[in-house]
């Protein structure tokens, strides 16, 4: 069984970095594939270590990245929905071993925190107009991932906000990705491998963190 997880954790790896290839192809049905199953995998991996709440919110996050891997305003919103009930589920996760005391003690704990919330500020300010009857949407998702971010931090465990805040890089780069940056500008083929890497990493280190590697 060891064997086998770890076969899987190779698999997710391996497909995430075979994608960086498929970052620039037109929106297909096998580009979507490629896109979903890495993260699918790691929900499949976090389920089979016990892990069911984390094994919703990957598998709840791949939905997100099946319907966004299709362009158009009702994909778009439909992903956006399925990783705001990711991040609530990531918060449900952590919030009954969060501490908060741990962030008021630690300076860089706090310094993240703070960070967080006007990175997620600063960016609903550039995106609200450009984002139009989607910017209420926006801020609700942004709301969420701040919260999922502030309850990873306020675990003990460190690599949880480590990985929750390469999602909200990711996830900043990828507002100004589809608001802001048009798709001629040479900016937005420096921004997709970007979300891609910190996203996937994110997601990678979320499962480590708290399902922990095969146990052999």
């Amino acid at each position: 069984m060891s064997i086998f997880l770890s076969v899987v954790l190779v698999a997710s790896v391996l497909l995430a970095l075979v994608y960086f290839r498929w970052l620039e192809k037109p929106a297909s049905h096998p580009r979507t594939v490629l896109k979903t199953l890495p993260v699918l995998l790691l929900s499949g991996y976090a389920l089979a270590m016990h892990a069911p709440l984390l094994a919703t919110a990957l598998a709840l996050a791949a939905l997100g990245d099946l319907c966004l891997a299709y362009d158009g305003e009702p994909s778009f919103i439909a992903g956006l929905l399925a990783f705001l009930l990711s991040h609530i589920t990531y918060v449900a996760l952590f919030w009954p071993h969060a501490d908060l005391a741990l962030i008021l003690a630690s300076p860089a704990r706090y310094a993240f925190a703070w960070f967080f919330v006007m990175l997620a500020g600063l960016l609903l300010f550039i995106l609200w107009r450009p984002a139009g009857k989607l910017a209420l949407p926006v801020a609700v998702y942004a709301m969420a991932i701040v919260a999922m971010a502030v309850s990873a931090l306020a675990v003990r465990p460190v690599m949880p906000g480590v990985a929750a805040t390469l999602f909200l890089l990711s996830d900043t780069a990828l507002g100004l990705q589809c608001f802001v940056v048009k798709p001629s500008d040479p900016m937005a083929k420096r921004l997709k491998p970007f979300v891609w890497g910190t996203y996937f990493t994110a997601q990678l280190i979320f499962t480590l963190a708290i399902a922990g590697m095969p146990r052999f």
